[in-house]
């Protein structure tokens, strides 16, 4: 999905698209989420929230959540994603704690907020940009926390095995693993990891890998040069026919159909072919390729 709005230097992205599934992760970033149409169900630790129209979520940094679509016409979505640093005086707070509850229902969203997630991106071209997307920011935050309970981030990401699980998963993914060989590592059994997989991400080890290995794979096509050959073996796939049968699955075209189709559509609206953000939201890695070594 082309971002809306992508600044490298001030480490922010914003997109609206439709909504859709994204596996559990974690990362460094603070996420934002307002649901412009349909409904969208948002896991933040082992809790599942619904979210209607007009309804607006925080994110934390270093949060396990996941996005899971119930509806059968997906609605649209407008997603925030950006360094803590931007928040300024919130940095502590962003830190150590984070909400209770993390969704704000949208008649209770102070119209500050949906003013400023929708003037983000007008003000691209702004001498003074960068003050300006802080603040905008700031004042986002600054409308959620007034109507947030705030706790110990400790007591919401209190089950360390599912952390380290997301963790696991966004380190090694592109390495043949197996749930029996992750369970070693992390030193429990098969049988209680795979509970995790089951009771807090609601799918199996293969489902949850192969998730995680489609997005990269939707990354590097978007963003990359990598012949497909390149995109399956860097994501982790054992062979073409595999990841061509379980990219069709969820995206209903071929690879090589999604970045034509990304290609025609970012240079119909910008006029240039895609390059590699140097900002990745939840992928912890430092080169997929030397893991395959």
């Amino acid at each position: 999905m082309l971002p809306l709005y992508k600044d490298r230097k001030a480490a922010i992205e914003i997109y609206y698209r439709q909504s859709r599934h994204v596996p559990p992760h974690v990362h460094e970033t603070v996420e934002f989420i307002y649901v412009a149409d349909g409904t969208l169900e948002l896991g933040v630790g082992n809790n599942l929230y619904h979210m209607e129209k007009g309804d607006f979520g925080l994110i934390f940094p270093n949060v396990v959540h996941y996005y899971q679509v119930l509806e059968t016409n997906p609605g649209k979505s407008l997603n925030i994603i950006a360094a803590p640093e931007l928040s300024g005086t919130y940095y502590p707070t962003l830190q150590k704690y984070c909400p209770e509850n993390p969704v704000i229902k949208a008649d209770d969203l102070h119209p500050d907020v949906f003013y400023a997630i929708q003037s983000i991106p007008e003000e691209s071209d702004s001498a003074d940009e960068y003050v300006i997307r802080q603040a905008f920011l700031q004042i986002i935050i600054a409308r959620c926390l007034q109507e947030m309970k705030l706790v110990d981030k400790s007591s919401i990401v209190n089950d360390e095995l599912t952390y380290q699980t997301v963790c696991y998963i966004s380190a090694h993914f592109a390495e043949e693993i197996s749930l029996t060989s992750m369970a070693r590592d992390l030193y429990v059994s098969p049988y209680t990891l795979s509970r995790i997989f089951s009771g807090v991400f609601h799918t199996n080890f293969n489902g949850y890998l192969n998730e995680f290995r489609l997005d990269y794979a939707n990354y590097l096509l978007r963003y990359t040069t990598q012949t497909i050959t390149e995109v399956y073996e860097n994501a982790g796939f054992s062979s073409q026919r595999t990841f061509n049968r379980v990219f069709q699955e969820r995206f209903h075209m071929t690879p090589r159909e999604y970045r034509e189709q990304y290609r025609e559509l970012l240079q119909s609206q910008h006029g240039e072919i895609p390059g590699e953000p140097s900002y990745k939201p939840y992928y912890h890695f430092e080169d997929h390729a030397q893991h395959k070594k």
